[in-house]
């Protein structure tokens, strides 16, 4: 689809318009955060569409992109990926990498006005060293001023628009990337896993209800971002398009590890203790 067919969708008077106008304005870095099925991606279309449309080169960095490098024969025959959940060890280098790779983004573009756009979930180890805070090159650059993270935070009616439109796309894909979407009964037990992160982290919340709550999810992202520029931008509005919300081909420069860099990432992993890389990931959340 030609970048005349593609408008932003969100209105300028709404909040979601205007955040992402904000950021496109004033940001180096945007990062877009949350658990499936919250719109991550209808809001890097729109904040690529957005920048683009101030005159802004888009550079986009996304879980679902990065983590196919992984997909490697020798790595996947030690690593399998179980029920659609990416093996521990290969989220851990994924998120190695992205920390290399936002430094060395920086580093590259000082000079430039070029927008940076994350896509990172989060939950369950999935890029989540971008909340921890580490002595390393990257870590000025994530807790700058310029580097903004959005938590989108859609009402339930809206989510649950959403958490249909998956069942949809589970068997019509628009886009190739549209198959590596968490299908309906991940997205349900990455909210369980959401509402356990609640638990371990203290956030309050009443034990008998288990579904979705804006407000919670917000709780528990704020605190997982506590060292970050973050931002809520509630979603009250179902948003539907005639195409993937991944259709930005040719409008932005893609950022991903190559397969040797997955790789030596895996090497590395092993070389210092696959048990420890576990770990780590099984403590995402207690950066």
């Amino acid at each position: 689809m030609s970048e005349m067919a593609l408008q932003a969708v969100f209105a300028p008077d709404t909040i979601p318009g205007r955040e992402l106008r904000r950021c496109a304005a004033e940001a180096r870095c945007v990062v877009i955060c949350g658990v499936p099925g919250v719109g991550k991606s209808l809001f890097v279309r729109e904040q690529t569409l957005i920048a683009r449309g101030r005159g802004r080169v888009v550079h986009r960095l996304e879980w679902d992109v990065s983590r196919l490098a992984f997909d490697q024969q020798e790595i996947l025959a030690r690593y399998p990926e179980i029920d659609n959940v990416t093996h521990p060890v290969i989220r851990r280098a994924a998120g190695l990498w992205v920390r290399q790779a936002v430094a060395g983004w920086f580093r590259s573009h000082q000079e430039s006005p070029d927008l940076l756009v994350i896509e990172a979930p989060l939950i369950g180890g999935r890029f989540s060293e971008l909340a921890r805070v580490e002595q390393d090159i990257a870590e000025p650059f994530l807790a700058g001023g310029t580097t903004q993270f959005l938590i989108p935070l859609p009402s339930p009616q809206v989510r649950a628009a959403i958490h249909g439109a998956r069942s949809r796309e589970s068997t019509e894909h628009r886009h190739a990337l549209d198959r590596k979407n968490a299908p309906p009964p991940l997205v349900d037990a990455i909210w369980q896993q959401m509402l356990d992160t609640a638990d371990s982290l203290g956030v309050a919340r009443d034990r008998g209800d288990r579904n979705y709550s804006p407000d919670l999810y917000f709780a528990v992202y704020g605190r997982l971002l506590r060292h970050r520029h973050v931002a809520a931008v509630p979603v009250r509005e179902v948003i539907e398009l005639d195409h993937s919300p991944h259709a930005l081909h040719g409008l932005t420069q893609e950022l991903s590890p190559t397969a040797q860099e997955a790789m030596s990432l895996i090497a590395l992993i092993e070389e210092t203790g696959v048990a420890d890389a576990i770990r780590a990931t099984e403590s995402w959340h207690t950066a």
